[in-house]
């Protein structure tokens, strides 16, 4: 039916994608057998066309059996190293090709602003500069040259646009009120980036903009995104029912006729979401049908999202060879590609906290290990890992056989079978009880530990609108349990390490932990490089790519807010710890004037002082002083590099700056420059702080 009657032109998921399929995780050749049935269909029937396949696969292809799994994006923002960002591309693109799947629906390209929103751990942070050379390298990882390589794919750049600043307590799909100038100056950067770099497609994001809704608007889906930016890739709808909203949710079309008919008429929507897609009444297709019957849309108009769908496969070389490279499927979850996953998790995680040097651990610390976190590779996994939601409670780590590992099990190999640790469970992730017999347990264990080190955290989930959050406080019962054990046993310091998407609000936990660790959603693979941090194996180089909040209040704070707005976070944008001192010295400039074609260069030396070797992120920042008429921001990322560092070395570091990059959206749109002294500033808010300033000449 599907081939013949309405001549399908695409599918998206795995038929194992359900939460009430268990042990339904499928291997690429078993996911080959499926998509390369399929093509034989539509090569013989129907229009004879082949059919695209897409996946969700921000993180790696999580939903193919043995796929590499690498750090969520929130994770991979967090090493300030776009390479990885790179390596999960190109990792993605292999394994899904393998599968026969030619089209992937990453990464997300948008900023995230409200840290209460379900799809926060998908993209690459709050800050527009980190966030488009995170997008840039993640495009070409995926995409390559996909015309010509048939081991990359067609990515999508999703969430255009504004999606991840919400008004209404971090809803993904509420109203966003967001003027043109603050869109254009930090939520667009990402999408040109990506557009930059080539991206196939993009995806709309839900909802409404300054209560006009997206999925019907001629501004920012034709006027914005076509002439604008003059994307000329496919046009993709959210998945999530973005046009059946225009009826059922968000009241702006009469029937579903309606809302089909003005997203073709007035946007420049090539495909319709999943749901019209693939469903039994094939709403979608019928309709346009009708409406071209009937002369309400022009045949023109149909024909021109065709002809971009048509060339995006020919393009993915389907009309020569759709099926999937049997040479491909054994080396999915190559050793390889483990290794470069670790090897971004080392780099990812982030201290926060290191009270009297807590940490490292060392191997003759009898150390107690609290919370399924660390005992679990699921819970390290979060979503779109095996399904959309990770995986069910009966799956729960058995459907892994063996792949991954959990913090514990990388415990016993780091430090020894015979340290002194013991684990105890102290909590479920989705039960707010903490019973008495087994505290008194916990307590009893605790009493025998030098350090304690609990885990914290989300359970996993997709990104759904149920993602989204009230409040952005951590679990109470999580909270409770590191107040009681710390009231039953002060002498033993305690480390909080954090395994979730977002950041959640640890209230008198933070305070009472000698150390935290954020290990973001490092992935099935994150139990081995958060062993080796904690005993020291490496030091640390993660940096917060989002504002970590105090209080609820803070949870749109970012490090670009303006400069009257107080800001005063549990940890800053750009924040990291590391075991080895660095000490910055010779700030200087290549000359006190910053004009219009004429850059200047920034230099520094940073010295590592400590007995192991860094990886040692510096990020630059600018402040105006002033601006005419409009609010400076607080600071500005203009330039970030992550160099290696050797123990007891020294190197010098240049960056280099344009007069160009200070200019901002007054109310016009126009990008204007001012005539203002500059602060420039090296790590803004950290230890390693440093500031010189310019003159900005316009």
């Amino acid at each position: 039916y599907w081939v013949d009657t309405m001549k399908v032109g695409a599918i998206v998921d795995t038929p194992g994608n359900s939460p009430h399929s268990a042990f339904s995780w499928y291997s690429a050749q078993t996911l080959a057998n499926v998509t390369n049935t399929v093509q034989h269909i539509a090569r013989a029937r129907g229009s004879r066309v082949p059919v695209l396949w897409g996946l969700e696969a921000s993180r790696g292809a999580g939903l193919i059996k043995r796929a590499a799994m690498f750090p969520a994006g929130i994770g991979l923002a967090a090493t300030f190293q776009p390479k990885h960002a790179y390596a999960a591309g190109r990792v993605t693109a292999k394994d899904s090709r393998a599968a026969g799947y030619q089209w992937v629906f990453a990464p997300y390209a948008g900023i995230s602003v409200d840290k209460r929103w379900g799809q926060e751990f998908l993209g690459f942070g709050e800050d527009p500069t980190l966030v488009s050379q995170m997008v840039t390298s993640s495009v070409r990882g995926l995409q390559g040259d996909y015309k010509k390589d048939r081991a990359r794919v067609a990515c999508c750049a999703k969430g255009f646009i504004g999606g991840g600043e919400q008004l209404v307590s971090g809803q993904a799909r509420s109203m966003r009120q967001i003027t043109d100038a603050h869109l254009l100056e930090y939520h667009l950067p990402g999408f040109e980036a990506a557009i930059s770099a080539g991206t196939a497609s993009i995806m709309q994001a839900p909802g409404s903009l300054n209560g006009e809704t997206l999925g019907t608007s001629p501004y920012y889906l034709r006027t914005l995104l076509r002439d604008k930016l003059r994307f000329r890739g496919v046009m993709l709808a959210d998945r999530h029912a973005a046009i059946h909203a225009q009826m059922q949710r968000l009241h702006s079309a009469a029937d579903a006729r309606d809302a089909i008919f003005l997203a073709l008429n007035n946007t420049s929507i090539d495909i319709g979401e999943e749901s019209s897609l693939i469903n039994s009444q094939s709403e979608f297709a019928q309709t346009i049908r009708g409406l071209v019957q009937e002369d309400r849309v022009p045949e023109d108009r149909v024909t021109e999202s065709v002809a971009r769908i048509l060339q995006l496969k020919k393009d993915l070389g389907l009309f020569e060879q759709p099926y999937a490279d049997p040479k491909l499927a054994p080396l999915v979850g190559a050793d390889q590609d483990v290794e470069s996953a670790q090897d971004a998790v080392r780099e990812s995680i982030t201290l926060l906290k290191n009270e009297a040097g807590v940490l490292p651990l060392s191997v003759r610390d009898r150390v107690l290990f609290v919370g399924p976190h660390l005992n679990s590779t699921a819970l390290l996994g979060g979503g779109w890992n095996v399904h959309s939601q990770g995986p069910s409670d009966r799956e729960a780590d058995d459907v892994y056989q063996g792949l991954g590992g959990s913090v514990m099990a990388a415990v016993r190999k780091v430090a020894g079978s015979h340290a002194p640790t013991a684990y105890h469970s102290g909590f479920y992730v989705n039960s707010p009880e903490i019973l008495p017999a087994e505290f008194s347990q916990l307590v009893r264990l605790a009493r025998q530990a030098d350090k304690i080190v609990i885990g914290l955290g989300e359970a996993p989930y997709s990104g759904s609108p149920e993602s989204d959050l009230t409040e952005l406080s951590l679990d109470a019962h999580q909270i409770e349990l590191v107040k009681r054990l710390h009231a039953a046993v002060p002498r033993a310091p305690i480390v909080s390490l954090l395994v979730s998407g977002r950041p959640r609000l640890l209230k008198e936990a933070g305070d009472i932990s000698a150390a935290v660790v954020n290990t973001h959603l490092p992935g099935i693979h994150g139990g081995l490089p958060i062993a080796e941090m904690l005993y020291g194996k490496y030091s640390p180089s993660g940096r917060q790519p989002v504002t970590y909040p105090r209080y609820e209040s803070q949870v749109r704070d970012t490090m670009w807010q303006s400069i009257s707005t107080d800001y005063a976070p549990a940890w800053p944008f750009g924040f990291g710890l590391s075991y080895s001192p660095m000490e910055y010295s010779n700030l200087t400039l290549s000359s006190t004037t910053l004009r219009p074609n004429s850059p200047i260069s920034i230099r520094m030396t940073v010295h590592n002082t400590g007995a192991l070797d860094q990886k040692e992120p510096i990020l630059l920042y600018t402040s105006n002083r002033f601006r005419t008429g409009y609010e400076p921001e607080l600071y500005r990322l203009r330039r970030f590099s992550k160099v290696d560092v050797r123990a007891g070395t020294a190197m010098a570091v240049e960056f280099t700056l344009t007069a160009e990059e200070l200019a901002y959206y007054n109310r016009d749109r126009t990008r204007v420059i001012d005539s203002t002294p500059v602060n420039i500033t090296i790590n803004a808010l950290t230890p390693n702080e440093r500031t010189i300033s310019v003159n900005l000449l316009a």
